[in-house]
């Protein structure tokens, strides 16, 4: 399709206008009013949101196919030290020929372009069924709120418009919480020698952790397995040597890796530590209370996953990227998208493009490079054209 100037300028409004509405995770309703409104005025053949408050979009192409879904979660992360901000956070601001604002790349922008580049096809070049998502809770629940949109679905592939700065994310590492529990005694800190210091044994267990091998793969890099919070009971502890203390391990899988397989890693790092029986590990818990009222809660484990070379959906993308004049630079996401549930879960082919840095994203100052912006849209209107020329 040509684009008219209209249609550009309308990508960028209606993400600035994305942008200026705030919801971290549970609280993005004003958002999803804004795509809401955005898909009905532009056509689309059906527009829903079910009980978590996912927002559906659907579009009917005038051939038979399968189902292509463009998704974007709605949800941003909180504000952090404002006072670093150099445009308004919320404002959507214009300048240096960036769009600034928080999740204008984290991704507002990506998510904005696909609702437009889909709303301004001709049906009759459509093929099969295309859906737009605006999906809750990303930011603290990965990939569980879009997931209730695949649950009941025939999804034949899934692009998510996460920013990838221009590059095809054909896969990306797992990820999981490990809580590490050690329990002690508790005793006045002026006769320490009659308790037992849960703060000392989490120290030297901890130790044994960092000191396990780390995994390489050639394709995915070195796996991290990170400490990240420690918590000691009581608190405050002034005149009490702790009898609890939790640490909390966030840690990216590479391929392979089970539930099994990675919590046994732990346990043979401290099977012959001294006090292990003191020691309680298990996986993170995860919940967030949606807008509607619903709430999700899972365990914290997604596995690494990946979309092969000779998968149809991923010929189509590259294609797609040489046609409007961008390189194929195939990467692997080092954080989690979405598609850790699409792809590594539900098994459906899935890629990562859009607009917008991770070096920019859950910090002062993010922005969207306009330029990158509606590339990304003219990228994911060419896919759905590629798909209907290829009577997918």
């Amino acid at each position: 399709m040509e684009w008219t100037q209209a249609e550009l300028e309308e990508v960028v409004s209606f993400t600035q206008e994305l942008v200026r509405c705030p919801g971290i995770s549970g609280q993005e309703k004003e958002t999803a009013s804004a795509i809401k409104r955005k898909m009905k005025a532009l056509g689309y053949d059906k527009v829903e949101q079910d009980q978590w408050g996912n927002v559906i979009g659907t579009i009917h192409g005038a051939k038979p196919g399968g189902t292509i879904v463009f998704d974007g979660h709605m949800d941003v992360v909180p504000l952090l030290m404002p006072e670093l901000w150099e445009h308004e956070p919320y404002g959507g601001e214009i300048s240096e020929g960036k769009l600034w604002g928080i999740g204008a790349s984290d991704m507002k922008g990506g998510l904005a372009a696909a609702v437009c580049a889909a709303g301004f096809i001709d049906r009759k070049a459509i093929a099969g069924t295309i859906l737009v998502t605006g999906s809750v809770a990303e930011e603290l629940l990965i990939g569980r709120g879009f997931g209730k949109v695949l649950e009941n679905r025939q999804v034949d592939g899934v692009i998510e418009c996460e920013p990838t700065h221009c590059k095809l994310g054909i896969g990306g590492v797992g990820r999981t919480t490990v809580e590490m529990t050690n329990h002690g005694l508790a005793a006045h800190s002026q006769v320490p020698h009659l308790g037992d210091n849960a703060v000392y044994r989490a120290m030297d267990a901890s130790g044994r952790i960092r000191d396990m091998p780390r995994r390489i793969d050639p394709l995915f890099g070195t796996e991290v397995i990170e400490l990240v919070e420690v918590r000691s009971k009581p608190s405050p502890g002034n005149g009490c040597v702790p009898n609890n203390c939790w640490v909390l391990w966030e840690c990216r899988l590479l391929p392979g890796e089970t539930r099994a397989s990675f919590m046994g890693r732990f346990q043979d790092a401290l099977k012959d530590f001294d006090g292990v029986e003191k020691i309680d590990l298990k996986y993170g818990n995860i919940a967030v209370d949606c807008y509607t009222g619903e709430r999700l809660e899972y365990e914290d484990f997604l596995s690494a996953w990946e979309t092969p070379p000779e998968s149809s959906l991923r010929r189509i993308v590259e294609n797609a990227l040489v046609e409007i004049g961008i390189g194929i630079d195939p990467i692997i996401k080092r954080g989690c998208t979405n598609c850790n549930v699409s792809a590594g879960i539900l098994g459906i082919p899935s890629l990562v493009f859009g607009p917008g840095m991770v070096e920019v994203i859950h910090k002062p100052n993010e922005h969207v490079e306009i330029d990158a912006l509606l590339n990304c849209a003219k990228v994911y209107a060419k896919i759905i054209e590629l798909t209907g020329q290829n009577g997918r």
